[in-house]
């Protein structure tokens, strides 16, 4: 469970953020005909680890063909 914190957290670690976010993810949430966007922040190690990790998968299914 997540601790009260004053101020924003990175969303993947919970650590604070200050000053301007290192990425934003995002969050896609079907509802019925509708779509649902958010936006988490994240902090700049988790922003670069998701960004790395996304380039990795897609490079992994570039070779797959």
């Amino acid at each position: 469970m997540r601790g009260y914190r004053e101020g924003p957290t990175c969303d993947a670690c919970d650590e604070p953020v200050d000053g301007e976010p290192g990425g934003r993810g995002l969050l896609v949430f079907p509802r019925g005909d509708g779509v649902l966007y958010e936006e988490p922040i994240l902090c700049g190690r988790c922003a670069h680890a998701v960004g790395m990790t996304a380039l990795w998968r897609f490079a992994m299914e570039e070779e797959e063909g």
